[in-house]
């Protein structure tokens, strides 16, 4: 086990320069920059220029060349020499020593936006935010991630636990009463919450829950969210509704999975093999067949998770909820190429992540399966 944990460590080292080196690109395709204006009104050009140069955005892009035009040493002239001049006068020789200038131009092939983003990057400085309104703050994006990216987490493995929590047993009962009613009406609920997306979801809810029944406060939430998860019955109804949001749509997707997997596990030999030994078809179900019926719903927990410690930018948007995943879409409004580069790679890394705890889940869930 150990030397697959190294192997995979070691492959996600090429998977992330190659994640970073393309969004990198991409960002700096988008129209526009982050210093274009000020509000409604346009920055003026000496004034981008300044900011450019502050912050290095006046550096090319990917390889410092003497076609670029920017020069990494503020003095190109150099002293390569002397040469000594050697006059006749009247039968005796003199000599005149002179300097010998020539312009030597002295570039960083490296000295790029690239490359001082992953220097910077390795040392887990991730730069400034470049957003106006972070920006005049002097807000870092390691910092601003490290304040939002708990918020996220809080909704993001609530949702997860609750998906999984309907989801399985919903799949379970489906597979196990096949064509009956029961199967019916779970694979009728998977597909109401599978295709009911969460801008719709959300304001029904806080319809029904938070204006109809007064179940959820209304009032101003930062404070719950900044102050960490306490448990209160204040904080649990603030968090319940974007966790119901989260999980229904992912408790849906876990049922069909579920019951499509353990509908195929049922028919193997091992499984007619228990039930000819007289076991119970619930110890047959629960302790021989869903183990390995769970194989694939495993596959989709680290992208899922993934995706909701990072954040939804929906769910945190209509419940404000001061997470990552409104960070991310305003940075790419503001062109804050920091903020960009800095959840992607956050994103990346979990998901890599995320991904090998699901392949350490296959050796749980079938012996059978070794990586030595």
């Amino acid at each position: 086990m150990l030397k697959f944990l190294i192997r995979r460590l070691l492959a996600a080292i090429p998977v992330l320069f190659a994640i970073t080196l393309v969004t990198f690109a991409l960002t700096h395709l988008l129209p526009g920059g982050p210093f274009d204006a000020v509000g409604q009104r346009r920055m003026p050009q000496y004034m981008v220029r300044q900011l450019e140069e502050k912050f290095g955005l006046n550096k090319p892009l990917f390889f410092n060349t003497w076609n670029d035009g920017y020069y990494p040493d503020g003095d190109n002239w150099k002293i390569i020499g002397y040469h000594t001049e050697t006059k006749t006068l009247g039968g005796s020789e003199s000599g005149q020593v002179n300097e010998v200038d020539e312009r030597v131009l002295r570039i960083d092939l490296l000295d790029s936006q690239f490359f001082n983003y992953v220097w910077g990057a390795l040392h887990l400085d991730f730069g400034p935010s470049l957003n106006i309104a972070l920006r005049d703050q002097g807000v870092m994006v390691q910092e601003e991630i490290a304040r939002r990216l708990p918020v996220s987490m809080q909704v993001g493995v609530f949702a997860v636990v609750l998906g999984f929590l309907l989801g399985i047993p919903l799949g379970v009962l489906a597979a196990v009463y096949h064509n009956s009613f029961v199967d019916y009406f779970a694979m009728f609920f998977a597909v109401i919450g599978q295709s009911t997306p969460a801008i719709v979801l959300a304001p029904l809810l806080i319809i029904i829950f938070a204006v109809e029944l007064g179940w959820v406060p209304v009032i101003d939430q930062r404070n719950v969210w900044s102050n960490g998860p306490e448990f209160t019955l204040y904080y649990l109804q603030i968090l319940a509704l974007p966790v119901i949001t989260l999980g229904v749509g992912m408790s849906a997707g876990i049922a069909r999975l579920t019951r499509a997997s353990l509908l195929q596990v049922l028919h193997e030999d091992y499984v007619r093999t228990a039930r000819a030994k007289g076991l119970r078809e619930r110890v047959v179900i629960y302790v021989h067949a869903l183990k390995n019926a769970l194989i694939p719903v495993a596959t989709i927990l680290g992208p899922m998770l993934a995706a909701v410690l990072t954040g939804t930018f929906v769910v945190e948007l209509i419940f404000s909820i001061p997470g990552l995943g409104k960070v991310f879409v305003d940075s790419v409004t503001a062109r804050d190429y920091t903020m960009i580069m800095g959840v992607s790679l956050l994103y990346s890394v979990f998901l890599i992540m995320g991904n090998i705890l699901v392949d350490i889940m296959y050796t749980w869930l079938d012996p059978r399966i070794r990586f030595d």
